[in-house]
């Protein structure tokens, strides 16, 4: 009997660490204020590089991931550079070469356990994949908390993220949307927008959110690739502009005063050709704070309009344009005043000022320096790169 009963003993104890083991492991997917308050957003754009990541960006995504420690890592768009995948013959290489290509950041961000959400760019599917297809890619990974409506709506990958708050782990504190800015206009030429179904899914959701929050509005953030076209309604131009940073066919370009919050102005907009009635709801709707796009390389710009920031990331690519701006948005929300939040820009230099090898690698690729400085800092890097490759140095 009483061997029985040991038996018994050691089966209940046995599930019961099954049990706890079960409970106790975090699920990635669901996201959630910290036990201090915060919520921590590392924001990456137009990585758009070729199937081999450039090494210098490799090596800073690891050391932004270590350092910076984000609770949710968005990509927004521009991801790869699609046309670097096509193959124009058989559709498994590009599938093959669009793998490897993802593959190249998706796992160091794999090995960091942070969940990941993405959107789409115009580049992303430059090749015989489908974002369809893309978006399988992205799902193979354990990290990735995406979504797509499936052909619910136009484009791929609009969805929401609600994030938890640390004092109620029932209670959404806040909340992310994801939009497909989608890609070129088809009819008209230059680049798309989010479609009216689109809009409609998220005023829908937005007051499905609102009435589970006893009427008020869940303040959220927005993230897209393709900014949106009243950024112009904030833009004056004219001759001989003190300050201004971007000049075009003979004009100065700046931002009319007293919307400019941080970065700047460095590169005309590029939104969709047409009108898209996404900003209005969102003005209407009253929810969103603030709205993240990639896109621009050049941009680095918070401003404010109608309530919300409209905020250009640069992009991080070294496969395209680019200039000393280049790096990654850190966006920090605290569950105390989800009204505002703290942003800033992470660049390479933070990270890497005090090693020269790494700082050569990275400025043979900067096109925006001179090209002498360039070719000095390739032929430091050549000079180093024996004994990189002797102690092992990631860079």
């Amino acid at each position: 009997m009483k061997k029985i009963l040991s038996v018994v003993l050691c089966v209940l104890i046995l599930a019961m660490t099954l049990c706890c083991g079960v409970s106790a492991k975090k699920d990635i997917s669901r996201l959630q204020f910290n036990d201090d308050g915060n919520f921590r957003i590392m924001q990456v754009a137009d990585l758009q590089d070729n199937m081999q990541l450039n090494g210098a960006v490799k090596a800073f995504l690891r050391e932004a991931v270590k350092r910076e420690a984000p609770d949710l890592i968005v990509l927004t768009g521009d991801n790869i550079s699609g046309g670097s995948c096509r193959t124009d013959f058989l559709k498994s290489w590009d599938y093959n070469r669009c793998e490897r290509a993802i593959d190249e950041f998706m796992s160091i961000f794999e090995e960091s356990g942070i969940p990941v959400a993405a959107v789409f760019g115009n580049h992303d599917d430059e090749n015989a994949l489908s974002k369809e297809e893309l978006f399988d890619i992205y799902e193979t990974y354990d990290c990735f908390i995406g979504t797509d409506e499936g052909e619910a709506l136009y484009g791929c990958g609009t969805y929401n993220l609600p994030v938890y708050s640390s004092k109620n782990p029932y209670k959404m504190a806040y909340n992310l949307w994801m939009f497909d800015s989608n890609t070129y206009d088809e009819e008209l030429g230059g680049y798309d927008y989010v479609h009216d179904d689109q809009v409609e899914w998220y005023i829908a959701e937005s007051n499905k959110l609102k009435a589970a929050n006893g009427g008020v509005a869940v303040p959220s953030m927005a993230f897209q690739h393709i900014i949106v076209k009243e950024i112009f309604d904030l833009i004056e131009s004219g001759e001989n502009i003190e300050g201004a940073l971007l000049h075009q066919d003979g004009r100065d370009y700046v931002f009319k005063e007293g919307v400019l919050k941080a970065g700047y102005l460095k590169e005309y907009p590029c939104p969709g050709t047409r009108p898209s009635k996404q900003f209005p709801a969102m003005v209407e709707q009253g929810d969103v704070v603030a709205m993240f796009f990639g896109h621009d390389h050049n941009n680095s710009f918070e401003v404010t309009h109608s309530g919300i920031d409209l905020v250009a990331t640069p992009g991080f690519t070294f496969n395209s344009y680019g200039n000393e701006d280049r790096g990654i948005r850190i966006i920090n929300i605290n569950e105390e005043d989800t009204s505002t939040y703290e942003t800033h820009l992470v660049q390479f230099d933070d990270y890497f000022a005090d090693n020269k090898m790494a700082m050569a690698n990275y400025n043979m690729n900067c096109d925006y320096l001179p090209l002498w400085d360039r070719i000095k800092a390739g032929l430091l890097f050549a000079v180093t790169l024996p004994i990189k490759a002797f102690f092992g140095y990631a860079f």
